[in-house]
């Protein structure tokens, strides 16, 4: 007897794609819940037959997870992301030929000691609406539970910090991609096991027919839907005694694939002569997976290498905390801009606490010197209240603050000069990689000289495709590839504002690119009369990657036009009542739809334009009230915060500021006359205070 199968799948609650654990939970249990995060009450049709639910929970669980309203309700909140996985669902088929009964018992066994012992609380809910297809929801938290009934965090922290000061997460066990298997394979054990208890012959096998090592194409799950049009259907086509066939999609694809597994047998001699192709490319990604060193040797630089430049290798190993390639490497590369401006804003703080120490230090030399009780000695108070001194404790405090900024200042030292000697070895690992990566990419293209005509960081990919896969993509399709990859990871999860700045990013690469050319070109000329072949041979390359370049540069152009496109009809969706939004460019939507996206809304028109006619006030009644005057800020909210975070809400509001009247400048081109005239009231209220400026003293 060939064993039979069960369905058994996974699948994220995720409030990204707009779902609740609590419609969810309610659908499942029939339990009319109250959803406290959207304000409402779900309860749905009911059930055929009442499902069996329970909760089971790990002993150091809250009493209030039993309650299964409170439970998910409490996930909710717990949740704060709007990008957040909130319940991990298995859904099981039970078998059949098991009693009521014994399915409880064979779902709570299971759910025990796969999920609950690992710390997850379950809501299980049995369905048997259908006789045939018995089977359990199994609702799963995400966060685990602190010892004291508190919720934990989803990846426990590792102790250790990286250059940032920020911390290192371990990866949650919960979301190993491996699970799935292992709890796929348990099940299997289990109920193979209950059936051989029983003394009932029946066995099970829950693997792909790949993973059983067959041939056919498995058939894809009904679902209760499906499967009650299909009974349907069968029913009226005995009853009016004609042949039956599949109604629903997925019927329908089930019979093709019954109808292509009788019709495979003829071509196993093909299948296994494919399976010989498979097994020789699957040597090479192994050769090339687990032996990187022999990779770099074969390309001829390894034994060149510095002990610098291997060690460098190995930091970016450890850094990245994955297998090392090109890509990786580039990577890499690019955290060290993130890097660089972390460096930059310590530095400024740095100046500023310096320039805040003097000041407070000559502040206090006006403070002795004033005599009692005189503005001046107020003044001198006052002053270095707001730069967070005590003019009493002064000597203490001036004493620890500036203790406190030697030991920043030589932390700020040291982090520079590791990020110096670390952004140079990763760029001697990017020439070291470059060159591993064009020698795998010869092995595994047998030297095709097309490869010439693409970056090394493209090479790299094409290699990694191999790696992973398995799959030698042509390279007379490599650009298409290349250019759907690059387009899938640029565009999935993005604003079409990140897209247009990525392509920007891209325009600006491939004029990097072409300048590199040229100066390689120039560095060539040396060698013209004395190696003639090879200086032909490169020019003939530099060529090739020109054409690439002309290539890129239109593909890029046409691009940046289709978002331009895109998000001008965006800004017109946002502001439908603007009518001189038909004029406004690409590069107007993209400052308009960018604001929009920071301040997380639409902001009105009036709102940008009352900065600028803010601006225009400034610059008729002086620079000072440009902004809002820090000082008397320091001084309203000294008692509540401190100095710190005081400035940096002023740089906040600053850069918001400096935000809106660069949109509002880009847009005021683009408006009627009419609007442009128009007087705004603070116009209004600065020319009638100028006409009261001019009547005073006057006499009817």
């Amino acid at each position: 007897m060939s064993p039979s199968s069960l369905h058994f799948s996974l699948n994220i609650i995720s409030r990204k794609d707009g779902r609740s654990t609590v419609a969810a939970a309610a659908y499942r249990s029939d339990e009319k819940l109250y959803d406290e995060r959207n304000g409402r009450s779900f309860q749905f049709k009911k059930h055929e037959e009442q499902p069996e639910s329970f909760i089971l929970a790990p002993s150091h669980a809250p009493e209030w997870v039993n309650d299964r309203e409170k439970l998910w309700n409490e996930v909710e909140k717990v949740e704060k992301r709007w990008t957040s996985q909130l319940s991990r669902e298995i859904v099981i088929a039970l078998p059949n030929d098991l009693n009521n009964e014994q399915q409880r018992d064979l779902i709570e066994s299971y759910t025990k000691s796969q999920f609950v012992e690992k710390g997850m609380v379950a809501d299980v809910n049995i369905h048997r609406d259908k006789d045939h297809n018995p089977h359990a929801h199994i609702m799963l938290t995400m966060r685990p539970f602190n010892e004291d009934g508190s919720w934990g965090e989803k990846r426990p922290f590792s102790g250790e910090f990286d250059e940032k000061g920020r911390k290192i997460y371990l990866d949650n066990p919960w979301d190993n991609k491996d699970n799935l298997s292992l709890w796929r394979d348990n099940y299997q054990e289990l109920v193979n096991t209950t059936y051989e208890r029983l003394n009932l012959e029946r066995r099970f096998d829950l693997r792909s027919f790949e993973r059983q090592g067959r041939d056919e194409k498995a058939t894809v799950h009904m679902g209760h839907v499906a499967a009650g049009i299909e009974e349907r259907a069968k029913e009226k086509a005995l009853k009016n005694g004609i042949e039956y066939k599949p109604v629903t999609n997925e019927g329908m694809l089930n019979e093709k694939i019954r109808k292509a597994n009788a019709e495979l047998s003829p071509y196993q001699k093909e299948l296994v002569k494919t399976d010989s192709k498979i097994i020789d490319l699957e040597q090479k990604k192994n050769e090339f997976k687990n032996d990187i060193r022999r990779s770099i040797e074969k390309s001829g630089v390894w034994n060149a290498l510095t002990d610098k430049e291997k060690t460098s290798i190995t930091y970016i190993r450890n850094r990245m905390k994955q297998d090392v390639n090109l890509n990786v490497a580039l990577k890499c590369q690019s955290q060290f801009s993130n890097w660089e401006k972390s460096l930059t804003n310590k530095s400024n703080e740095l100046r500023q606490e310096k320039s805040s120490i003097e000041s407070a230090q000559k502040a206090h030399e006006e403070y002795k010197k004033a005599p009692n009780n005189t503005i001046a000695k107020d003044r001198a108070k006052l002053q270095l209240e707001r730069l967070g001194f005590n003019a009493e404790n002064f000597s203490n405090e001036v004493r620890t603050r500036i203790e406190q900024f030697n030991k920043n200042a030589n932390s700020f030292k040291a982090e520079k000069a590791k990020f110096i000697e670390n952004k140079e070895s990763v760029k001697e690992a990017i020439k070291v990689l470059e060159a591993v990566s064009i020698s795998q990419a010869k092995v595994l293209y047998n030297g095709d000289e097309k490869l010439n005509k693409l970056h090394p960081a493209e090479v790299d990919k094409l290699v990694q495709e191999f790696k992973t896969s398995g799959r030698v993509i042509p390279l007379e399709n490599a650009r298409e590839y290349l250019d759907k990859t690059n387009t899938i990871s640029t565009k999935k999860d993005m604003s079409l504002v990140d897209q247009y700045d990525k392509l920007r990013k891209d325009n600006q690469f491939l004029i990097n690119w072409n300048n590199s050319i040229k100066r390689k070109e120039a560095e060539l000329i040396h060698i013209k009369e004395s190696n003639p072949k090879e200086h032909q041979e490169k020019m003939k390359d530099f060529a090739s990657q020109r054409g690439v370049i002309a290539e890129r540069f239109k593909q890029v152009k046409t691009s940046l036009s289709i978002v331009e496109k895109s998000m001008i009809v965006k800004v017109k969706e946002q502001y439908p009542n603007e009518k001189w939004m038909e004029r406004i460019d690409g590069n107007t939507a993209a400052k308009i739809l960018r604001a929009n996206q920071k301040e997380n809304r639409i902001i009105p028109i009036q709102e940008f334009m009352k900065h600028l006619d803010k601006q225009k006030e400034n610059t008729h009644g002086g620079l000072g009230r440009n902004v809002p005057e820090r000082s008397s800020q320091l001084e309203k909210d000294k008692s509540n915060v401190s100095s710190n975070d005081l400035n940096k809400d002023f740089d906040k509001k600053l850069a918001q500021s400096s935000m809106m009247n660069t949109v509002a400048n880009s847009i005021q081109g683009f408006m009627d006359d009419s609007d442009k005239g128009k007087k705004t009231n603070i116009n209004r209220t600065l020319d009638a205070e100028k006409r009261r400026n001019r009547n005073k003293g006057m006499s009817r």
